[in-house]
């Protein structure tokens, strides 16, 4: 209800009294009636009128949100460029700050009871079809372990292995956007499918334990020119824990409870999520305040996720682009997607993709609905995690997606193709999608 729609109801209302007063002949009965109405009744009439408003707004916001708020970033850095103060990026892992400290114990007991010790992380810096060889490949490589004491140099054989660590992280973000009632968009993490585990797995003979390693040197020969080492991946996300503000408030449900979390010291501008635990109800933001329906009546701490909002600042420097997952919409595309209406043409489907502005690195020509693919995949799924237990994929229409390289950054061009596709597996799942790289 707007500001006029609210002014014309209580002149209305003010006429309907005024007409009543006329009618009483009584001069005491009249004062008596006025100071009745003006205390009482339109104090009521204006409470009620506000109390509805705020419902109205309440249910706006939660089913009316700005898809960009929730954009997610996400990026690589060499941990010598990194910036703990940057108002933006933080590490998806905490613990990869800390750069790689090796135990010559622990290295022991790994490789002798799991099979093998993780030494470091790197990023392989290839096409998504070269890493799939590289990886079926699994070559060997030559390590050093050089220690202290005593003095010596043992050669190790190392292995490479996929790396999924920080893919678990963009799972439980789904679970989270899922339990906060947000609706899920594909993230944009091409550098994430390109990271890989440095193994040992096997030491040579008289290694005890109790050696004390000085550094750890890689052989990686051929492949000297794709791994890049001393890497972090960032994403505008940050964990923090915060306090609810006041006491719990009791739900008319007489079960739920409404508990609000404070957001002015940390800006309205970003979006947040709160950790789904405990049986949360329904999560939404209003102005400086988080507002958490579940069912504990106590005050308590909340694990919240703040998305960051930020412009790039003039001295950030990236070598590795940031990508994000926000896409420009037109007034038709917002006023279909608040009515669920489906992509239908050639047309709204180019627009869509073209959205995304990644025409740089991949440009869209042209779709064709086949029986089967032409060879072998050169797209993969980036919503893994998301299980569709209805439709059998292997009897479904194939929607094959065709594009043309960008000139930029050739390497991850299939992995961006593949974050397209998948937005597109999103809108249309009666078909089993896939990309093509002209």
């Amino acid at each position: 209800m707007g500001q006029s729609e609210r002014e014309s109801r209580m002149e209305t209302m003010r006429e309907m009294i005024q007409k009543e007063i006329r009618s009483i002949g009584s001069l005491e009965e009249r004062i008596v009636f006025k100071e009745l109405m003006e205390g009482v009744f339109l104090s009521l009439y204006e409470t009620n009128l506000k109390t509805y408003e705020d419902l109205e707004r309440r249910v706006k916001e939660e089913l009316d949100y700005d898809k960009n708020r929730y954009q997610i970033k996400t990026g690589i850095i060499e941990r010598e460029f990194f910036d703990a103060s940057h108002h933006l990026l933080f590490p998806m892992d905490e613990r990869d700050l800390d750069g790689n400290h090796y135990d010559m114990k622990e290295i022991l007991r790994a490789v002798t009871e799991e099979g093998g010790f993780p030494l470091m992380k790197v990023m392989l810096c290839c096409d998504y079809l070269e890493l799939q060889k590289l990886l079926e490949a699994q070559p060997v490589f030559e390590g050093v372990i050089e220690t202290e004491e005593p003095a010596q140099e043992w050669k190790v054989e190392v292995r490479l292995r996929e790396n999924r660590e920080y893919l678990e992280k963009i799972a439980y973000l789904y679970l989270l956007f899922t339990g906060n009632g947000i609706p899920w968009q594909t993230v944009n993490a091409p550098y994430l499918y390109k990271m890989a585990d440095m193994i040992v797995t096997g030491l040579p003979e008289g290694v005890t334990g109790r050696e004390k390693i000085r550094q750890v040197v890689i052989q990686f020969g051929e492949y000297s020119k794709i791994i890049q080492k001393d890497v972090i991946p960032v994403w505008n996300i940050q964990k923090l824990t915060l306090e609810s503000v006041g006491f719990p408030t009791p739900c008319e449900d007489h079960r739920n409870f409404e508990h609000n979390v404070s957001l002015r010291r940390l800006g309205t501008e970003h979006a947040y999520l709160a950790e789904d635990d405990r049986n949360i109800c329904s999560v939404s933001q209003n102005g400086e305040k988080l507002r958490i329906v579940c069912e504990i009546g106590e005050a308590k701490k909340w694990n919240i996720y703040q998305i960051r909002s930020s412009e790039e600042q003039k001295i950030d420097r990236y070598t590795f682009p940031i990508m994000g997952n926000g896409r420009e919409e037109s007034f038709a595309e917002k006023y279909q997607r608040k009515w669920n209406q489906n992509i239908r043409t050639r047309m709204e489907l180019t627009r869509f993709i073209k959205g995304f502005g990644l025409e740089d690195y991949v440009s869209y020509e042209d779709c064709l609905v086949e029986d089967r693919f032409p060879g072998r995949r050169e797209t993969y799924s980036m919503n893994f995690f998301v299980q569709d237990e209805i439709r059998d994929k292997t009897a479904q229409k194939k929607l094959i997606l065709y594009f043309r390289p960008g000139q930029k950054e050739n390497w991850l061009q299939r992995d961006i193709l593949s974050f397209l596709v998948s937005e597109v597996q999103r809108i249309y799942p009666e078909y089993d999608c896939g990309g093509v790289l002209l």
